[in-house]
């Protein structure tokens, strides 16, 4: 730190009369007080470095050595420290070649009275001071935009991307962005929606800023994350941007939503059994009551009426049956399973089917994955009837079945990929509502049982589909603690 009371000069000439002359200006200077302390060699200079000088005078001539090199030494032990460059005459190259290795500034001799003295020392402080504090600050950036978790780059005003730091290229991907490639490449690319382009283009177009831009974009292996964007002005020609990904807290608000609508559904289940139940007990006991009371003319004459009554009761009462039982937490046998040897044993159940359409299954199993602790008995159910949906949406001869294990964290994920006719955007919301289905046949209640038995084992299920591509399953269970 520099004191505010007393400023340190080290004052390095081989001229004792050229120190004797720089210590007189300085003591006709009253606004600054001045400690000068005087080297008369590049050696005996380097011995001083490290003393609490607040500036450097350096003579160019120093014997047989020049000042140049003691600018070197003064500038390999303190990077910011203020040098002031002494000189017989002005040289051009000298004085650029001193200024290159760091000086502050360079004053000739016998050219500069008190007043220029003290005014060139003061400049050369708090320029030092100035140039010290900003690059501390470049440290700082720099540490925040190496570490950061988050995606963060910086482009130029056309959109150009210049620097990316690694948590961008660990999520959009190497190719996202190289910067010894010859190719440009523009951060609008990554952005999947016209609407959002359109904004960026504005922000050019009207030098704003962005912030919190909900958008689709694209990163690495071609898939797509909802993100929030913020980009702000670094300068005239350069923006930051900062990317946050939403996909983790979308996620979670889908499972806390189907969990709510899980839970509400099975509320209104329960209502409606008791309250269609006692009704078709009565209807029931009346039928019967009907059967035994009348006479065998006028049940001749009504034909089978009251066995029609009878068969949708036991209907009526059947799909209420399957609606409580396919919306309520269930009781779990739970032991340890390998969720590939699951996945593999759901397969088998449905093999028949497979080889009957033709479909190409790739597995994707994480080899060490580990065991889960859960009812193996009605996870396959879950895994067979999603494999089951994923048959029947996939067409014949050309179509691919993907089953994925990895774990991530404390979970076990399980993905289920086909590449079938794909689910409209306005059946997604509704998958798991019971008695929904788009089939000509079908109670609507399979996806209702699979999101039961998932979550009853405390994970979760979410769907991902495109119209035409296909649709993707993804299952996660918590690992054992």
């Amino acid at each position: 730190m520099i004191s505010t009371e007393t400023i340190r000069i080290l004052y390095v000439d081989d001229d004792p009369d050229d120190f004797f002359l720089v210590s007189t200006l300085l003591k006709r200077i009253t606004e600054t007080t001045y400690e000068l302390e005087g080297a008369t060699s590049l050696e005996e200079a380097i011995t001083k470095l490290n003393q609490n000088f607040d500036v450097f005078l350096v003579d160019y001539r120093l014997g047989k050595d020049t000042g140049l090199e003691l600018i070197r030494e003064i500038k390999s032990i303190r990077k910011h420290a203020p040098v002031i460059m002494l000189t017989g005459m002005s040289t051009g190259d000298i004085d650029r070649e001193a200024l290159t290795l760091g000086a502050s500034d360079y004053l000739v001799k016998g050219e500069f009275d008190a007043y220029i003295l003290d005014r060139t020392l003061r400049y050369a402080i708090r320029d030092a001071q100035l140039i010290e504090s900003l690059a501390s600050a470049a440290v700082k950036f720099r540490s925040i935009f190496e570490l950061a978790s988050d995606p963060f780059l910086l482009m130029d005003d056309e959109g150009e991307i210049i620097e990316a730091n690694p948590a961008f290229l660990k999520k959009f991907g190497m190719k996202a962005y190289d910067p010894d490639s010859i190719e440009s490449f523009f951060f609008k690319d990554l952005l999947i929606e016209e609407s959002s382009r359109q904004e960026l283009d504005d922000l050019f177009f009207k030098d704003q800023e962005i912030y919190d831009m909900e958008a689709l974009m694209t990163v690495d292996h071609g898939h797509t994350i909802n993100s929030l964007v913020s980009i702000v002005k670094q300068d005239v020609s350069i923006f930051q941007v900062l990317i946050k990904d939403l996909s983790a807290i979308k996620a979670k608000e889908e499972e806390e939503l189907n969990l709510k609508k899980f839970s509400s559904t099975g509320r209104i289940a329960r209502l409606l059994a008791h309250e269609v139940k006692n009704p078709l007990t009565t209807i029931l006991l009346s039928a019967d009551q009907l059967h035994m009371e009348l006479p065998e003319s006028v049940l001749a004459e009504s034909g089978d009426l009251i066995d029609v009554i009878r068969r949708n009761c036991d209907r009526i009462n059947h799909l209420v049956t399957q609606l409580l039982d396919s919306t309520r937490f269930t009781e779990l046998d739970a032991k340890s399973h390998s969720i590939n040897t699951l996945l593999d044993e759901a397969l088998e159940h449905v093999k028949d089917r497979i080889d009957f359409k033709g479909i190409n299954i790739q597995k994707q199993y994480q080899t060490d994955i580990c065991d889960v602790k859960v009812d193996g008995e009605k996870v396959k159910i879950a895994l067979v009837n999603l494999i089951v949906n994923a048959i029947e949406a996939i067409p014949e001869k050309t179509g691919k079945l993907l089953l994925k294990t990895s774990i991530k964290g404390n979970q076990c994920r399980i993905e289920i990929k086909d590449n079938g006719e794909g689910i409209p955007k306005e059946n997604l919301e509704r998958l798991f509502e019971p008695f929904f289905t788009s089939k000509a046949t079908g109670s609507g209640l399979g996806l209702t049982n699979t999101q039961n038995i998932i979550l009853s084992h405390g994970g979760s299920i979410r769907v991902k589909s495109d119209v035409g591509k296909g649709t993707s399953f993804l299952i996660t269970f918590n690992l054992p603690g």
